[in-house]
């Protein structure tokens, strides 16, 4: 049944996010829309694949591969492989012309996702503190990055569809991604106690020569994707835990590190909310040394350290903690204590919520331009309730097409991430923290 969507509010929206901007802060939003669909205007330059291009070298160290008397490779086999390698090796600035800007487009909207788009394009601008300019070119460096490593593959396919396409290109690597998604080194739940998502990382489970470090980059990338789903307003950022018991250098690996911490530093901007390091022992101090340099300093602001349980309930309450950190094995979380998985459907890109999602997109656009070419307007409460009310359209639009555009995931199986027939959109973390209805969130 389809209900009145409930009305919207300005209260306790926080300064520079969607509903409480300045004049200023409206002016530099409405100038980075213009600067984006005039973006995706461009020509670029078309560039097609080879059938008989080599897969993109990567720049990391060699990699086993499954089977035992298989050659070592350094070579990308997934990552890279739909882009022209130019668009990664050029400067950005001379990168981003090349691109047709049709992909930038497609990949902008997949980035966008469920969200607001106002808000998606706010975090740009107040990452790089209102400084349009330098807010357009993160954007555009995001997209390019986006379209090398292939987000919206990842995403479509999902977790069935990507062990299967990543085992037809080399033998055993779905296997291996697969089995770094039920290791238990990463898990989803929470909320901490802002009512943020938590994604809990167990590194003592982790070993860097377990596995490609591609297949790891894979599961990483596939992880932020989906716990993107748990933000909105008012739940606008996440929790991430970094669980250092027992951990010993064994469990170190910097190449991973590095491309954690720069792909939510520069492609997933004003998305961390609080980063808890937990029980780090004191040979961590060595490794913290070498992370240190690597961190924004907006981002250091956010980590907290604890080194008991008691501590660490301060900022998550003990029903959202997994029993790798709690101790308990009688109090598991909604994502330990399920094992079940997702089935491979086909996603349906003829359907009437897919066509209907498409023209949503249209009419987004063309509204938007006719905003953006206006005067800020003096009554800025009435023109924020207006873009949250388009913002909310667009965001209906996109939940109804969700089956069509993203395959089902690990936590859609496990009743954490739950798409109704009415195409209602719930969360359930399993804890105190009850099932919400986030269909509305704008």
């Amino acid at each position: 049944m389809l209900t009145e969507p409930p009305p919207i509010s300005l209260e306790n929206r926080k300064p520079g996010h969607a509903g409480r901007l300045t004049a200023d802060e409206t002016a530099a939003l409405k100038k980075l829309w213009l600067r984006v669909f005039d973006l995706f205007q461009q020509a670029g330059q078309p560039w097609e694949l080879s059938t008989n291009e080599k897969a993109p070298k990567s720049t990391g160290r060699f990699w086993p591969l499954v089977g035992g008397n298989e050659k070592k490779s350094n070579e990308l086999v997934f990552v890279g492989r739909t882009s022209n390698p130019r668009w990664m090796s050029l400067p950005l600035k001379d990168a981003i012309p090349l691109i047709p800007g049709d992909s930038l487009a497609r990949t902008f909207w997949n980035m966008v996702a469920t969200d607001n788009p106002d808000s998606a394009m706010l975090r740009y601008l107040r990452a790089r503190k209102w400084d349009f300019e330098a807010a357009y070119w993160m954007l555009a460096d995001t997209l390019r990055w986006r379209l090398y490593m292939r987000i919206d593959d990842i995403t479509a396919l999902g977790e069935v569809g990507l062990q299967d396409h990543l085992n037809q290109i080399r033998a055993g690597m779905g296997e291996q991604f697969m089995a770094q998604m039920r290791s238990g080194k990463a898990t989803l739940g929470g909320p901490d106690k802002d009512s943020r998502g938590v994604a809990f990382l167990n590194v003592r489970l982790h070993h860097k020569e377990d596995q490609p470090h591609e297949v790891i980059q894979i599961v990483g990338l596939y992880l932020v994707e989906t716990a993107r789903l748990f933000c909105g307003h008012p739940m606008d950022t996440a929790c991430i835990v970094f669980n250092l018991e027992k951990f010993t250098l064994a469990n170190m690996d910097l190449e991973l590190l590095k491309f954690m911490i720069t792909s939510l530093q520069n492609y997933y901007p004003e998305t961390l909310g609080l980063i808890l390091i937990h029980k780090a022992p004191w040979i961590f101090s060595t490794v913290w040394h070498m992370i240190v340099p690597l961190l924004d300093p907006v981002v250091a602001s956010k980590i907290q350290f604890t080194q008991s349980l008691s501590d660490f309930t301060k900022f998550i309450d003990i029903s959202g903690v997994p029993v790798i950190i709690s101790g308990d094995p009688n109090r598991k979380t909604k994502d330990e204590a399920s094992t079940a998985s997702p089935i491979m459907t086909t996603l349906d890109r003829t359907s009437k919520a897919y066509a209907a999602y498409e023209e949503e997109k249209v009419a987004y656009t063309e509204e938007t331009l006719a905003w953006a070419k206006q005067p800020v307007e003096e009554d800025l409460e009435r023109d924020a309730l207006r873009r949250l009310a388009r913002g909310r359209a667009y965001r209906l639009k996109r939940i109804q097409a969700e089956k069509d555009l993203r395959s089902p995931t690990s936590y859609h199986a496990k009743g954490i991430i739950h798409l109704t027939d009415e195409n209602r959109l719930l969360i359930d973390f399993g804890t105190s923290f009850k099932q919400q209805d986030i269909t509305d969130r704008v």
